[in-house]
C-alpha cells in the first residue's frame, strides 16, 4: 500500500484541530505551536505532491482518469455507490500547495490572537481541511462533503473574531449565499447520479472518474450545467452573486482573508470547472456565450469598483 500522502494532508488538520480543543484553556501557546505544527507538516507533504506529480506528467490528450496521481480509494458506503477516493493531476496538486502556504501564512500572521486561541486555531484548522478535501476529491459526494466543511468554518471565524461593526451581518451573509449555492449544485449532482447514461443505465455511482468518461444525454447537460456552474460560482464571487465577498472579506480576521482570497474564491472556480465544464462539455459548450459574459462583468465591473475603494479590505474583496 502506497503512502497516504493526500489523506495526511487533508485530514491532519482535523487531527490537530481535535487535539488543540482538548487542550486546557490556559494552553493557548501549545495551541499555537500545534496550528504551526500542522501547517507545516502539510506544507512539507504537499510540496513531495506537487514535484512528484510534475516530473510525472501524462501526454496530451490524456483521459483525466489517467492522469491522476497518488490516488486513494477505500469503500465507504458500496451498497450506493459512495467510496473515499482521492487524487491529484497537475491543476490540484498545484492548488494544494498554495493552500499549505497560505494555511502557514495564516498561522504565522494569528501568532498575536489572544481571544480564546485555542477555537480559533482549531476551526482554522477545519478551514484548511476543507479546502485541501475538495481540492483533493475524486468522488463527487465527498467534494460536497469537503466543500461544507471549508464553509461552516468561515462563519464561526468570522462571528467570533471578526470586525466588530459587520461581523454577524458578514458572516450570515456569506453563509446563507454559500450554503444557497452548494444546495443548488447538490441537486445536480443527485440529478447525475439517477439520470441513466445514453445507451445504458444510471451510474449510480459518484465516482468523478466514472462520470468524466459517461456520456450525459445532451438534454441533462443542458439543463443542470448552468445550476452546477454556477451553485460553485457563488464560492468564486461570479457576478451577481458576489455580494457577500466584499463584506467578507473586510469583517474577517486576516487569517480568514487571507484565506478567503488566496484559496477559498478559488475552490469554487476549480470545482465549477472541476465538475461543471469537464464532466457536462456540451452544457458547457451550449451556455459559453452566457460563462463569458458573467466572467467579464466579473472582471471590468469589479476592477471599477475597486479603484473607488479607501479600505484596503473592500479593495482586496472587490479586486478578487
Amino acid at each position: 500500500m502506497d503512502f497516504p500522502y493526500l489523506t495526511i494532508i487533508a485530514l491532519s488538520p482535523i487531527l490537530f484541530a481535535a487535539i488543540i480543543l482538548l487542550l486546557p484553556k490556559e494552553r493557548g501557546e501549545n495551541a499555537r505551536m500545534l496550528g504551526l505544527a500542522a501547517m507545516v507538516l502539510g506544507l512539507v507533504l504537499s510540496l513531495y505532491v506537487y514535484i512528484a506529480t510534475y516530473q510525472n506528467l501524462p501526454a496530451a490528450g490524456t483521459p483525466w482518469r489517467d492522469t491522476l496521481r497518488f490516488v486513494e480509494e477505500h469503500a465507504w458506503i458500496p451498497s450506493i455507490g459512495l467510496n473515499y477516493i482521492v487524487g491529484v493531476d497537475g491543476l490540484s496538486a498545484t492548488l494544494v500547495l498554495l493552500t499549505s502556504i497560505v494555511g502557514l501564512g495564516g498561522v504565522l500572521v494569528s501568532w498575536s490572537i489572544e481571544d480564546r486561541p485555542r477555537e480559533f486555531y482549531a476551526f482554522f484548522m477545519l478551514l484548511v481541511a476543507g479546502v485541501h478535501g475538495v481540492f483533493i476529491a475524486v468522488d463527487a459526494f465527498l467534494l460536497f462533503f469537503f466543500y461544507e466543511l471549508a464553509v461552516l468554518p468561515m462563519y464561526v471565524l468570522i462571528v467570533v473574531w471578526g470586525w466588530k461593526v459587520t461581523r454577524e451581518y458578514a458572516a450570515m451573509k456569506l453563509t446563507l449565499y454559500l450554503l444557497i449555492g452548494s444546495f443548488v449544485s447538490f441537486i445536480a449532482f443527485l440529478v447525475l447520479y439517477f439520470t441513466p447514461v445514453e445507451g445504458g443505465e444510471a451510474l449510480r455511482t459518484f465516482d468523478l472518474r466514472v462520470w468524466s468518461q459517461a456520456n450525459f444525454p445532451f438534454n441533462t447537460q443542458i439543463i443542470w450545467f448552468m445550476p452546477l456552474f454556477l451553485g460553485f460560482g457563488v464560492l468564486a464571487g461570479l457576478w451577481p452573486f458576489h455580494n457577500w465577498s466584499p463584506d467578507g472579506h473586510v469583517a474577517a480576521p486576516t487569517a480568514v482573508s487571507m484565506i478567503h482570497a488566496g484559496v477559498l474564491m478559488k475552490l469554487g472556480a476549480y470545482a465549477a470547472m472541476r465538475v461543471g465544464i469537464q464532466l457536462l462539455p456540451q452544457g458547457a459548450v451550449y451556455w459559453l456565450p452566457l460563462v463569458l459574459l458573467l466572467t467579464l462583468v466579473n472582471v471590468i465591473y469589479g476592477s471599477f469598483i475597486a479603484m473607488r475603494q479607501k479600505d484596503m479590505k473592500y479593495l482586496i474583496g472587490y479586486s478578487s
